[in-house]
C-alpha cells in the first residue's frame, strides 16, 4: 500500500475504511493507525463529503417509472432457437462470386506470361528501363 493508493482509496470510497476493497482494507487501516497526521485533511475531506451525500433525501422510482423500464428492456433471445446465420445483404453472395472470378481469371491469364522463359528478356528488359538497373546484376549481388 502506497500513499498516492491510500489517497485514492479515500476519494473513491470515503472516509470508512471499511467500505474500501476488502483486498485492501487491512494495509489501509495499517498506514491510517501509522500516519494518521498524514492523511488526516484528506480523511476530513472525505467525512465532509459523505456527511453532504448523507444529507441528501433517498430518491426512489415510482412504480409506473419502473414498469416502463422493464417493458422498454430487450426480451431475452431463447437459447432453444439453435443456430442462425446472420442476415446478410442480397448483394453480399455476389459480390463474393464476383471476387472470386476475378481473381481466377487474373490468375489464369498471368500464370502463361509469368511462366514463359522467352518472355523474361522483355520482363528484365522493362526492369531495367524502368528502375534503372540490371536485374541481373542485382541478383549477383544478392547472391554473393
Amino acid at each position: 500500500m502506497t500513499e498516492d493508493r491510500l489517497i485514492e482509496l479515500i476519494e473513491a470510497w470515503g472516509a470508512d475504511p471499511s467500505a474500501f476493497p476488502e483486498a485492501e482494507r487491512a494495509a489501509a487501516r495499517a498506514m491510517l493507525a501509522a500516519q494518521p497526521a498524514r492523511f488526516a485533511a484528506v480523511i476530513a475531506e472525505a467525512r465532509a463529503l459523505d456527511a453532504a451525500l448523507a444529507r441528501l433525501p433517498e430518491i426512489l422510482p415510482s412504480a409506473a417509472l419502473t414498469g416502463r423500464l422493464a417493458a422498454s428492456a430487450p426480451s431475452p433471445k431463447a437459447a432453444a432457437s439453435g443456430f442462425r446465420l446472420p442476415k446478410l445483404a442480397p448483394w453480399a453472395p455476389a459480390s463474393g462470386v464476383a471476387a472470386l472470378a476475378a481473381g481466377l481469371f487474373m490468375g489464369v491469364m498471368a500464370a502463361p506470361a509469368a511462366s514463359a522463359s522467352s518472355d523474361m528478356s522483355e520482363v528484365e528488359s522493362v526492369l531495367e528501363h524502368a528502375l534503372g538497373y540490371d536485374p541481373a546484376a542485382f541478383t549477383q549481388v544478392l547472391s554473393e
